[in-house]
């Protein structure tokens, strides 16, 4: 599967690579909906890194206002399930963390390649983990 994905990320950066580069992308243009070198397709990929860790940490704070809401007669309950799911949370950034690097495993460590690799895994576990935290306490 590693091995797959650094195949698929090589093959779509040679691709890319065929594109003759235009003024604006060799100048910093944000547009990441048409992309024709493996460095734009890094750059886009950190910048959706950024937006899915805010993403999910905003999601967080809904789970916890959500929870406020539905133990509003027991604060102190609330309390504990908060932190509770605060603690799974953190265990969960581990595993994340960890996972990642299992499904980088086989790209050549400190490249862009693997940056990426990680990069597009975090964001789609974010994901994950944003939409299993939508529906705790619906």
């Amino acid at each position: 599967m590693k091995l797959l994905l650094a195949f698929i990320i090589l093959i779509f950066s040679a691709s890319c690579m065929a594109h003759p580069l235009e003024a604006d992308s060799l100048l910093g243009d944000d547009d990441c909906t048409e992309i024709t070198a493996s460095f734009q397709l890094d750059e886009c990929v950190s910048k959706e890194l950024v937006s899915s860790n805010s993403l999910l940490a905003n999601e967080l704070e809904k789970f916890e206002q959500r929870a406020k809401n539905v133990y509003a007669a027991d604060q102190e309950l609330a309390k504990k399930f908060i932190n509770t799911v605060r603690a799974a949370q953190e265990a969960w950034l581990i595993f994340r963390d960890r996972s990642c690097k299992i499904e980088a495993f086989e790209v050549e460590p400190e490249t862009p390649a693997y940056v990426t690799t990680i990069n597009s895994c975090v964001i789609r576990m974010n994901s994950e983990r944003g939409e299993e935290l939508k529906y705790l306490l619906r």
